[in-house]
C-alpha cells in the first residue's frame, strides 16, 4: 500500500540490498514461545531439525561427495560494481571515489591480470573511444578494489556511467559488464548552499508539516535534492513519499558533522504546479548528538528541463509551516525514550498535494543551526528489511472494563508498528506500551516506550509510528474500543541499517544453529540509525564496548565496510583536544573504560583485515595515536590510572556481578598492552616503524608492572583467579613464557572444575576469552561452553524463549542487546576456519583452518568477501575428513587441513603433488597446509 502523507498507512516492504545474494539453505524454524517451556522437548524438534538439514544439504551441496568438483568452463565475467563500496550511489561526497568490482568464474586459478574502465555522462557513451568522462585505458595489474576515479571533475547533477572489462590469466578479455553509475554532492560547507535553515514558526510542535508550491514550464529531465537535516524528515513531492529510507538522516556527532541525502526526484515532477513538503520529527536534535535545537531542514532542489533551462528551489521564509498530526512522548533520554502521539483528528491526507490550501499556514521560521562540516552518509540507509506479523493477539484484564490487548509478534524487532483499531468515538484515546518481555503479575518490560492514538471518529482508525521506533516483542493495548483486535490488524516492521548480508552458517549442533540465528537477529535489531547501539528500548547510545565485543561478528555476518568507515568516523570527530574518547558515539557522559574506547583502535585493525582499506587506518591512525599519548601520560610506574573521565568498569555484565569491580584492574591494565599492539601493528601497516616500536615498548614495560604487581606465584594465577584474570594477561601476552603452560592450566581447570564449563565472564570477557582461545587453536574449550543450554550459557537464553540475545546472563534489564553477540563470530572463523589474512587483507588470500571437533559432524559455512563468496564445509565420517572449499575468482587460500603427513590426504581426486592449482607449503602441528589458487576443492584426509 503506497504511504499517504497524513494518513500514515503502509510501508515500503523492499528487500534488503542482501536479499538473495547468499544462496545459502534457509530454513523457517519458527519462533520459540518467549514463556519457559519442556527443554527437552524443545531440544529434541531442534535436534530433529538439524538432522533434516544435514540430508538437506547432502543433496544440495555445490560439491558432489565422494568425488570431485565438475570442472567448469574457462568463462568468465564482471559484475557487483561498487563506488565507494556502495551499489550506485547518489550523493557522494568523494570527488575522485574509488571504484571495486568483482571478477565471476567458476574455474580454477581464475585471476584478473589487467583491467580498463569507461565513465561517461550516458550509458550511449560507454564505448572505446567515446566515454566522455574517463578512459583508464588497459592497466595491467590484478588489482579490483578501491581503483581511484581518474577521469573528469563531475560536477552535482550529472550522473557518471562506468562499466570495466577485465583480462583473466589467460589473456581473455571479458564482456564489458552492465554499467554502475554515481553521482555527486559537493556543498560540503555552508558557503555552497543557497537554501535556508528553516524549522516551524510555531511553539510545541516537535513534527511540523512544511511545504512550498512552484511552476515548471516543462517537466524536467534532470533532477536532484539536497536535503540536510537536524531531527528526522520524510520528503514528499506532489503528495508522494520520496525514497524508501525511515529515520533519516543518520545519527552522528551533528555539533562537528551534518548529513545531507540526495535523491534523484525528476520522476515525481510535472509541468505546471509542483509542491515540496517536509514532515520534520525530533529525534538527536533534542539531545546527545552534540546540539539541542527543534528540527530544522535545509533543501536544495535542483532541476534542469530537456532545453537547458535551470530552475532552482530552496528553503526559505516563502514556506509554509504547520504543526502536524503527530508529536512526541518522553525525554529523548535514557529509560524514556517515550513514543508518539499520533492524533487521528488532526490527519490532513492532502498537506502535500499542490491543490491543498495553505492560505492558512504560517510562514517558515529561520532554523537555529550552527555550521559545521555537511558530508554525505556514505551508507547504506534505515529502511524496513523484515514485516512481521504477530503470532498471537489475546484479550487480557477484566471483562468489564475497557477492552486491553496483549499482543506477541513472535520475536524481538526494533522498528515500527501499524495497528488497526475498531472503530470508536471521535476523542477516543488509545494506549500502547512496548516491552520485551512479560515479568511477574504480567508486567511488560518496556522502558518507558509508549505511544498514543486519539481516534478521529470516522474511517479507518489506524496508528502508525512516523519519527519514533521501539524494541520490543510485545505490545499491552489498554483502553481499546470495542470490538476485536486480531493478528491481520498488527504489522510490525523491522528497520535496520540495510546492510547486505555477509556470513551464513549451520552445523550439526542444533543449540550452536539457534545461537548463530538469534545473533544475527540481533545484530539486525541493534543497527537502525547507521551505528550499532546497546540497546534500542532504554538508551539508543553506541557503546563503544558493545561494539568491541561484536566486531568480529558484525564483520563476519553483515558487508559493514561502509558502516565502520562511517560510525569510526563519528568518534574521530569527537575526540577531545587532549585526545580524549567518549565510551560512546553519538557522545554522551556514560562510562566505560579503556576498552570502550579502544573500539576505535580495534575496529580499524579489523577492518582493515577483512577489507584491507588502508585510507580509513590513515584516516583514524592519528587519533588513536592521540589517545595512547594521553593514555601513556596517565600511568604511574607503568601501570595505567583512569583517564577519559575517571569511570571505569571491569569485565561488565559476568554472571558473578555486573560491574565485576574486584577485577576491574586486572582487566585494565592488560587490556591496554593488547591496544597498544593492535595500535602497533596499525602503525607497521602505515610503515611508521618509530610509532610501532614506541607502542611496544611501553606495552612491554606495562606488561612486566601488571606481571609484578598481581601475579599470584603461590596460586599461579592473576587476581582472583576467575576465568578472565586468567585469560587477559594471556591475551595481552604479559605472562612470562616460562610460566604461561601453568597459567593456562589453571584457567581450563577453573573452566571445567570450578566453573563446570559453563562461563564466568561478561561483555569484554567473552569476547577476549573467545578471540584468545580460537587463536591458540583451543577451540574445543570455546564449544564446551558454547554449546550449554543451562545458566549461564546463551543455550540458556534459548531455552528460555530468547529471539535476541540478553543485556545479562540472567535475563534481567534489556532483551535485546549487544553484550553477548560475539560467539558467532567463532562461527565462520573458528568452526568453518573462514579468516582473514592479516598479510594480505581484504581476503586476498584468505586463511582456511576449520575447527575439527569430535562433538560436530559437519559444519558449513560461507563469508562472502569483497571478492567473491568463500564457502567452507566439512564433516567427519568415522575416520575420514571430507572438506569442500570454495576461493572466488582473483583471490587465493591458505587451507589447514587435518593431517599428519601429505599421503593421507587427496585433493579433487588427486594426490596433493599431483592436484592442479595446488601448492604444498609445510606439514605442522598435525595440519597439511596447501596454498590453492582460486576454484572449488574436495579435500580428503583419512
Amino acid at each position: 500500500m503506497k504511504d499517504q502523507p497524513g494518513v500514515l498507512g503502509g510501508a515500503d516492504d523492499r528487500k534488503p540490498e542482501s536479499a538473495g545474494r547468499s544462496g545459502s539453505l534457509e530454513i523457517d524454524e519458527g519462533a520459540e514461545p518467549q514463556t519457559k517451556t519442556s527443554g527437552s522437548a524443545r531440544h529434541q524438534e531442534r535436534t530433529m531439525r538439524t538432522q533434516r538439514w544435514i540430508h538437506a544439504i547432502v543433496g544440495s551441496l555445490v560439491f558432489a561427495a565422494g568425488g570431485a568438483p565438475a570442472v567448469a568452463s574457462d568463462s568468465f565475467s564482471v559484475d557487483d560494481l561498487r563506488c565507494e563500496d556502495l551499489v550506485n550511489p547518489v550523493g557522494i561526497d568523494a570527488a575522485k571515489p574509488r571504484l571495486s568490482w568483482r571478477m565471476e568464474a567458476e574455474h580454477h586459478g581464475a585471476a584478473q591480470t589487467a583491467y580498463r574502465v569507461l565513465c561517461a555522462t550516458s550509458p550511449e557513451l560507454l564505448q572505446e573511444g567515446a566515454a566522455d568522462l574517463w578512459d583508464s585505458g588497459r592497466i595491467e595489474t590484478d588489482r579490483s578494489r578501491h581503483i581511484g576515479y581518474g577521469g573528469k571533475k563531475l560536477p552535482r547533477g550529472v550522473r557518471c556511467h562506468w562499466t570495466v572489462r577485465t583480462w583473466n590469466e589467460k589473456g581473455d578479455a571479458s564482456d564489458w559488464c552492465r554499467p554502475g553509475s554515481w553521482t555527486t554532492f559537493d556543498m560540503t560547507s555552508s558557503g555552497d548552499w543557497k537554501a535556508e535553515w528553516i524549522t516551524q514558526s510555531h511553539k510545541g510542535s516537535a513534527t511540523p508539516w512544511l511545504r512550498r508550491s512552484f511552476q515548471l514550464e516543462d517537466a524536467p529531465e534532470k533532477a536532484f535534492i539536497y536535503v540536510n537535516a537536524l531531527g528526522y524528515f520524510q520528503l514528499f513531492i506532489n503528495g508522494e513519499r520520496v525514497g524508501s529510507d525511515e529515520f533519516a538522516p543518520h545519527v552522528g556527532q551533528y555539533d562537528k558533522r551534518t548529513f545531507c541525502i540526495t535523491y534523484d526526484v525528476a520522476k515525481y515532477l510535472r509541468q505546471g504546479k509542483n509542491t515540496l513538503g517536509f514532515w520534520l520529527g525530533s529525534a538527536w536534535n533534542r539531545r546527545g548528538a552534540g546540539v539541542k535545537t527543534t528540527p530544522s531542514v535545509r533543501a536544495q532542489l535542483e532541476m534542469v528541463d530537456a532545453g537547458g533551462k535551470a530552475t532552482t528551489v530552496i528553503t526559505d521564509r516563502k514556506w509554509r509551516a504547520k504543526p502536524s498530526s503527530m508529536s512526541h512522548t518522553g525525554g529523548w533520554k535514557w529509560n524514556d525514550f517515550g513514543g508518539e502521539v499520533h492524533d487521528g483528528r488532526l490527519d490532513e491526507p492532502t498537506w502535500a498535494n499542490p491543490d491543498h490550501d495553505d492560505s492558512a499556514w504560517s510562514p517558515a521560521a529561520p532554523g537555529n543551526v550552527s555550521t559545521s562540516a555537511i558530508s554525505a552518509e556514505m551508507l547504506q540507509r534505515s529502511r524496513v528489511i523484515e514485516t512481521i506479523l504477530p503470532v498471537k493477539v489475546e484479550r487480557v484484564g477484566a471483562a468489564t472494563s475497557a477492552p486491553s490487548w496483549l499482543v506477541d509478534m513472535g520475536k524481538a524487532m526494533t522498528g515500527t508498528f501499524e495497528i488497526t483499531f475498531p472503530k470508536a468515538p471521535k476523542g477516543h484515546e488509545v494506549s500502547m506500551e512496548f516491552g520485551d518481555s512479560i515479568g511477574k503479575g504480567g508486567r511488560l518490560n518496556s522502558f518507558r516506550q509508549a505511544s498514543i492514538y486519539i481516534c478521529r471518529g470516522s474511517g479507518t482508525e489506524r496508528f502508525r509510528n512516523r519519527f519514533n521506533y521501539a524494541s520490543c516483542r510485545y505490545i499491552r493495548i489498554t483502553n481499546a474500543p470495542e470490538g476485536e483486535i486480531t493478528p491481520d490488524d498488527i504489522k510490525g516492521f523491522l528497520i535496520s541499517t540495510d546492510l547486505p548480508r555477509a556470513g551464513t552458517f549451520r552445523c550439526s549442533d542444533p543449540t550452536l544453529n539457534g545461537i548463530q540465528e538469534m545473533t544475527e537477529h540481533t545484530l539486525r535489531c541493534l543497527m537502525l540509525g547507521g551505528y550499532q547501539v546497546d540497546c534500542h528500548s532504554r538508551e539508543r547510545q553506541g557503546y563503544g564496548g558493545d561494539a568491541h565485543s561484536s566486531l568480529d561478528t558484525t564483520l563476519c555476518l553483515l558487508r559493514s565496510d561502509a558502516f565502520y568507515r562511517k560510525w569510526t568516523r563519528d568518534w574521530v570527530d569527537q575526540q577531545e583536544p587532549d585526545g580524549g574518547l567518549t565510551y560512546t558515539s553519538p557522545a554522551s557522559s556514560h562510562g566505560g573504560g579503556p576498552f570502550w574506547c579502544g573500539f576505535l583502535t580495534a575496529a580499524t585493525l579489523k577492518h582493515y583485515h577483512h577489507y584491507g582499506d588502508l585510507s580509513m587506518v590513515e584516516r583514524n591512525y592519528p587519533a588513536i595515536k592521540k589517545w595512547l599519548e594521553l593514555a601513556q601520560s596517565k600511568t604511574v610506574d607503568d601501570l595505567q590510572q583512569k583517564f577519559c573521565g575517571g569511570w571505569y568498569l571491569g569485565d561488565w555484565a559476568s554472571p558473578q556481578g555486573i560491574d565485576d569491580k574486584k577485577n576491574a584492574e586486572i582487566f585494565i591494565q592488560p587490556y591496554m598492552c593488547h591496544a597498544l599492539e593492535q595500535a602497533a601493528t596499525l602503525a607497521d601497516v602505515l610503515g611508521k616503524n618509530g610509532d610501532a616500536a614506541t607502542f611496544r615498548r611501553w606495552a612491554r614495560a606495562r606488561g612486566e608492572a601488571t606481571h609484578q604487581k598481581f601475579y599470584d606465584p603461590q596460586g599461579g594465577k592473576y587476581g582472583s583467579g576467575d576465568q578472565v584474570t586468567y585469560i587477559l594477561p594471556l591475551a595481552a601476552g604479559i605472562v612470562p613464557e616460562a610460566l604461561k603452560d601453568g597459567v593456562f592450566a589453571g584457567f581450563e581447570n577453573t573452566l571445567r572444575e570450578k566453573n563446570k564449563g559453563h562461563l564466568s565472564t561478561g561483555l569484554s570477557g567473552t569476547y577476549m576469552m573467545v578471540q584468545y582461545l580460537q587463536g591458540i587453536g583451543r577451540d574445543d574449550l570455546i564449544h564446551l561452553f558454547a554449546s550449554k543450554t543451562t545458566y549461564p550459557s546463551w543455550g540458556y537464553m534459548i531455552e528460555n524463549g530468547a529471539t535476541a540475545t540478553w543485556e545479562h546472563w540472567n535475563g534481567k534489564a534489556s532483551r535485546i542487546h549487544n553484550c553477548y553477540n560475539n560467539i558467532a563470530s567463532w562461527f565462520i572463523q573458528g568452526l568453518a576456519g573462514i579468516r582473514p589474512d592479516p598479510a594480505e587483507p581484504g581476503f586476498k588470500n584468505a586463511v582456511i583452518r576449520p575447527a575439527i571437533l569430535d562433538d560436530l559432524s559437519q559444519v558449513e559455512a560461507s563469508h562472502d568477501s569483497v571478492y567473491g563468496t568463500i564457502r567452507s564445509h566439512w564433516k567427519r565420517e568415522g575416520n575420514t575428513i571430507t572438506m569442500n572449499v570454495r576461493i572466488p575468482a582473483n583471490s587465493t587460500a591458505t587451507i589447514h587441513v587435518p593431517a599428519t603427513d601429505t599421503g593421507s590426504v587427496a585433493v579433487n581426486g588427486r594426490p596433493v603433488d599431483a592436484a592442479p592449482h595446488v601448492e604444498l607449503v609445510q606439514v605442522q602441528d598435525g595440519r597439511v597446509l596447501l596454498q590453492v589458487e582460486s576454484g572449488s576443492y574436495e579435500i580428503v584426509s583419512r
